[in-house]
């Protein structure tokens, strides 16, 4: 089985985009373990579909990624990508200025350390200049989120990304067309493992939350983690429904 494993913040609040310290460390053991081969996100892309492999991310750049996240991985020598949003390095995750209820509004990594973390081997991917749904911004917009990114990260890091993560995982055949002009490959947040008919600019993930459990992870590839993958992804499809059901006058 191949998949894309997503986290973003390393804490203790239990909100739906935080994984806690002692978990993280878990897992951290159980990647540097050898149960199964841990590669960089481009890299997987390109194994063949019978290899049994996985690739980490961390979407938003959380200050806590250099605290907690990355040094068991710098250990290892694991591969990471981080995606960073350009226009907000420093500041934190309220996106418009905007707190999220339920949402921990926390401290995102600066340039300079952004810059170390380069130097120490993190890939450095983007995740726009500001955090938008990008499906609902116009051409020139569209544009300047993608390329400005990408230009921003370059020129504070020495290396010009070549992956990407929609914010809020959401896009639409405009964006994802625009994001391949700019970027190789690019993360959804659809919750399953990679396929062969996947396309390089609508990866699939698997985010960690969903195996916040002790042992779940380590049970990587079996029945019972399909299966419990199966339930939790038709649980959020079922959600989405819902929501859009609701949502209409």
């Amino acid at each position: 089985m191949k998949a894309i494993l997503t986290y973003h913040s390393i804490d203790p609040s239990g909100s739906v985009i935080s994984v806690a310290p002692e978990r993280w460390r878990e897992h951290a053991r159980w990647l540097a373990g050898g149960a199964v081969r841990v590669v960089g996100l481009e890299e997987l892309v390109q194994l063949p579909s019978d290899v049994d492999a996985v690739a980490v991310t961390f979407d938003d750049a959380f200050a806590n990624f250099a605290t907690l996240a990355w040094p068991p991985l710098r250990e290892h020598g694991l591969p990471v990508t981080v995606f960073a949003v350009s226009d907000r390095a420093g500041a934190t995750n309220a996106w418009g200025g905007r707190e999220e209820p339920g949402i921990p509004t926390l401290p995102l990594l600066d340039w300079d350390a952004l810059g170390r973390l380069t130097e120490e081997g993190v890939s450095v991917g983007g995740h726009s200049r500001t955090h938008p749904d990008l499906r609902a911004v116009d051409a020139a917009a569209l544009e300047d989120e993608l390329a400005g990114c990408a230009t921003r990260i370059e020129a504070e890091t020495g290396r010009r990304p070549g992956a990407f993560a929609y914010p809020y995982g959401l896009t639409d055949a405009r964006v994802t067309t625009a994001v391949a002009a700019t970027y190789r490959v690019a993360c959804t947040t659809e919750l399953r493992a990679l396929e062969p008919r996947d396309a390089p600019h609508a990866l699939p993930r698997l985010d960690a939350y969903y195996w916040r459990e002790p042992g779940m992870l380590e049970r990587w590839g079996t029945p019972a983690f399909r299966r419990h993958l199966w339930l939790r992804a038709r649980g959020r499809q079922v959600r989405r429904t819902l929501t859009a059901l609701g949502a209409r006058p």
